[in-house]
């Protein structure tokens, strides 16, 4: 047998503005996206005592505190070999090329990534809650694979692939 659970809530949704860079000299314009997370969870099988794979309600929380951890932010890949990033309170001072933008601090979060794409995005979110899941041995035991989708806009989504 095989399961494939499927999370999709109104509440893993998440809002930031980016601009995505696509070498030395060319990036897009400021913008935002209001962010859709869903996930995937595939099993072997069913805990055979209770005919369940775990409590869902172990895992939501974690995929809402993720994107939570996003939401309302300029979201900044401080790993970008094309970005010079100073963050000196109150401000984070990013400069690409010729173009230079300060954020308040306390809305930006400087990610740990190469550049601000759904596809980063979906590694970021997936390896964090299947770092969460990790912690919590009765949900993560039957968990085969993990799938995180970030949809960046209506028809466009990008899912990590995870395996335990």
């Amino acid at each position: 047998m095989a399961y494939r659970i499927e999370l999709e809530k109104e509440n893993f949704k998440f809002s930031s503005s980016h601009f995505t860079i696509f070498g030395a000299g060319r990036a897009e314009r400021l913008h935002g996206h209001n962010y859709y997370a869903s996930c995937e969870i595939l099993l072997d099988d069913l805990d055979p005592r209770l005919g369940l794979a775990f409590d869902f309600n172990l895992v939501k929380p974690m995929i809402r505190e993720i994107t939570a951890s996003l939401d309302e932010f300029v979201l900044v890949p401080e790993r970008s070999p094309y970005l010079e990033i100073e963050a000196t309170p109150p401000s984070v001072r990013v400069k690409f090329g010729a173009k230079e933008y300060v954020f308040p601090q306390e809305d930006t979060r400087l990610l740990p990534l190469v550049n601000v794409t759904s596809e980063e995005l979906a590694r970021y979110i997936g390896e964090r809650f299947v770092e969460r899941l990790r912690g919590h041995p009765e949900a993560a035991r039957l968990v085969r694979e993990v799938r995180l989708g970030v949809q960046e806009s209506r028809g466009q989504t990008v899912v990590y692939l995870a395996r335990l």
